[in-house]
Formats: C-alpha cells, sequence, structure tokens
C-alpha cells in the first residue's frame, strides 16, 4: 500500500515585533513627546472667558458708577427727612430712597455688563477669526480686530447717515492707535511668561535627575560598605 505523505503543518504566525507591543501608556506618552502642543498661540485668549471677564468687568463698572452718581440725590433724601419729624414719613422716605437706589444700581449694572460683554465678545471674535485665516498671531491680529469692533459700534450708534460714518471712521482710528501698543505689550509678557514657565519646569526635571543619580549614588556606597 502506498505510504500517504504527512500533512503540511500551517505556517507559524510571525511574532510580534517589540515595536508593536508597546502598551497604549507608552504610545500616548510617545505622542504627547512627539507631537506639538494644541494650545492656541502666545498671547491668545479664550472667547468665552474673555466675554465672562468683560461682563463681569461692565457689571462692576456700571454697579459702582450708578451708586456714585445717587450722592447727590441721597443729601436730597437727608434734607426731606430732617425737614418732618414723623417717623413713619422718615421711614417712608427712606425706603423709597433705597427702593430707587436698588433699582438705579442693578439697572446701571445689567447695562454695563450688557454692553462691555459685547464689546469683548466682537473683539475676541474677530481676533481668533483673524487668527485662524493668517494662521499667525501678532500684534496685527489686536490692532486690527480693535479697530473693527470700535468702527461696528460707531456704526450702531443714533445719529444720521454722516454722523455714524464719522464714528466709524474716528472709532477705526482709535481702535487701531490704542490697542496696537496694547497689543504688542500683551505678547512680550506673554512670550516672557512662558519662558519663564519653560525655564522652571527644566530646572525641576534637572533637579529631580540629580536627585535620582545621587539616591543611586548613596544606595552604592551603601552596598560597598556592607
Amino acid at each position: 500500500m502506498p505510504t500517504q505523505a504527512a500533512p503540511t503543518p500551517p505556517p507559524a504566525e510571525p511574532l510580534p515585533s517589540s515595536s508593536d507591543s508597546t502598551s497604549p501608556t507608552e504610545d500616548a506618552e510617545a505622542d504627547a513627546e512627539g507631537t506639538p502642543s494644541r494650545s492656541g498661540p502666545v498671547g491668545t485668549v479664550s472667547w468665552g472667558t474673555g466675554t465672562l471677564v468683560g461682563v463681569f468687568t461692565g457689571l462692576l463698572y456700571g454697579g459702582a458708577k450708578e451708586a456714585n452718581a445717587n450722592v447727590s440725590k441721597d443729601a436730597e433724601v437727608m434734607l426731606k427727612m430732617g425737614s418732618t419729624t414723623d417717623k413713619r414719613e422718615q421711614y417712608r422716605l427712606m425706603r423709597d430712597a433705597m427702593e430707587k437706589r436698588f433699582i438705579r444700581v442693578a439697572k446701571g449694572s445689567l447695562v454695563g455688563g450688557a454692553r462691555l460683554g459685547m464689546f469683548t465678545a466682537t473683539f475676541f471674535g474677530i481676533q481668533n477669526l483673524l487668527i485662524e485665516n493668517r494662521g499667525v498671531h501678532d500684534v496685527f491680529n489686536i490692532a486690527g480686530a480693535g479697530s473693527a469692533t470700535a468702527a461696528a459700534f460707531g456704526l450702531i450708534l443714533p445719529g444720521s447717515p454722516m454722523w455714524r460714518a464719522r464714528n466709524v471712521l474716528v472709532g477705526s482710528a482709535l481702535g487701531a492707535g490704542i490697542c496696537f501698543p496694547l497689543g504688542w505689550v500683551q505678547l512680550k509678557l506673554a512670550e516672557k511668561a512662558n519662558l519663564e514657565i519653560e525655564n522652571s519646569k527644566s530646572s525641576s526635571d534637572l533637579q529631580g535627575n540629580q536627585s535620582r543619580v545621587g539616591a543611586a549614588i548613596d544606595r552604592l556606597e551603601s552596598s560597598l560598605r556592607k
């Protein structure tokens, strides 16, 4: 009888290489070290953060402005209270004055927060749009955003078309002239702050490496003494 040929064994599966057997944590660390940071350019401010800061600043400024404007009205109320001896009338005058003052301060806070919030939202929105379109963040983005924002708010002011056109031109020039030096100072301060942070991180890493080397030397000396 003819002998049957032995079946051929299946091909062996290739062993995973060392590069493929890396853990997800190692891949994540490699990606974190090899890829650039996704944070925005130096000196950029988030649109939401800038808007919130503008709203709260406007609330405080509007409320403080109305509170200071009520000093003369409070003096009039005190004169009225001094002119009468009726306790009920004095209490009514004081209550009415406090209610009116609270309403005026609250209204001033809301109006100030809305105005400054709209201004900051428009400014940072235009600035971020310029950064995305130009691909770089420099002082010209800040000056352009300030000029466009001031021109837009000059356009919505009440008045004749000629008056609005004048407001647009004046606002555009003032916005660019004010925001250009302020933007230059902001970018310089941001660059300096980032440089200080990098220097502090490098010094802390160097100290950590030195401490680990010193601990290894100490362990080696202790083992030799034994």
